[in-house]
């Protein structure tokens, strides 16, 4: 599978750079940044940190090369990320989308656009988050009113939105089990240092409560479940795809 990825001087860009040039079912076909940064024209492979290079250019402009792609992974900036959707839906390729913080009318676009794409929308890509979610939906229907649930997630001090994607997906996941509404399920986030990602969803009950807990060491397992989501477009028909199709849950 012929793949182009995004953001190369991202957190996650470089690591979906590296798990990608390190798949054998994956050929990395270019990688684009922000326009008129200085790397532009330089291999990715020196970019991202790879320590050699692999052959592969970086672009500022994803229409030279998105002919030569299967898929587009992104997991960059919204407005980066809306440039991708609209060249994806022009040339009917598919994409994998990581980034957290849309509008609900940014939303609408990819739920319009994947009439005319194959799209996966993800705001996490680990396998563990994604089975996670899960048991949280089994939980918070078991538990119903009898549980206050409260979701807290820790993040870099660099990233902007809060509460995260995944503390959102959880909340509408946990709503939809639970016939909670949105407003009943309460979001404490923190934003410092280094930290990779955490997620503590707590249900307080009298006398008792459940704790159902995911920590990421590193970012390392999110780009290896985007590579893996990109491997399970090929062949698919438009549509709007999650990671729960990836694993199958």
């Amino acid at each position: 599978m012929k793949v182009i990825v995004t953001g190369p001087k991202g957190k996650m860009g470089s690591l979906i750079v590296k798990a990608a040039h390190e798949n054998e079912k994956v050929e990395l076909v270019g990688v684009v940044g922000p326009k008129e940064r200085s790397y532009i024209g330089q291999d990715a492979g020196v970019v991202t940190g790879l320590g050699m290079p692999i052959g592969v250019l970086v672009y500022d402009n994803i229409e030279e090369i998105i002919d030569d792609c299967d898929v587009v992974i992104d997991f960059s900036t919204v407005t980066l990320s809306m440039e991708v959707l609209a060249a994806c839906i022009k040339h009917k390729k598919a994409l994998v989308c990581g980034t957290t913080g849309f509008t609900k009318e940014q939303e609408q676009q990819f739920l319009e656009g994947s009439g005319q794409a194959p799209l996966l929308k993800a705001a996490n890509t680990s396998y563990v988050t994604n089975v996670m979610k899960k048991l949280l939906a089994l939980a918070a229907e078991a538990l119903g009113d009898k549980a206050k649930i409260d979701i807290i997630d820790m993040h870099d001090a660099k990233k902007v939105d809060a509460p995260s994607g995944t503390s959102k997906d959880f909340a509408i996941e946990m709503a939809e089990a639970s016939g909670k509404s949105l407003d009943e399920i309460t979001h404490h986030s923190v934003r410092s240092g280094d930290i990779s990602s955490y997620h503590n969803v707590v249900f307080g009950c009298m006398g008792e409560r459940l704790e159902i807990t995911h920590n990421a060491y590193n970012f390392g397992c999110y780009a290896i479940g985007a590579v893996d989501a990109a491997l399970f477009l090929e062949g698919k028909p438009n549509g709007l795809y999650s990671m729960q199709d990836v694993i199958g849950i």
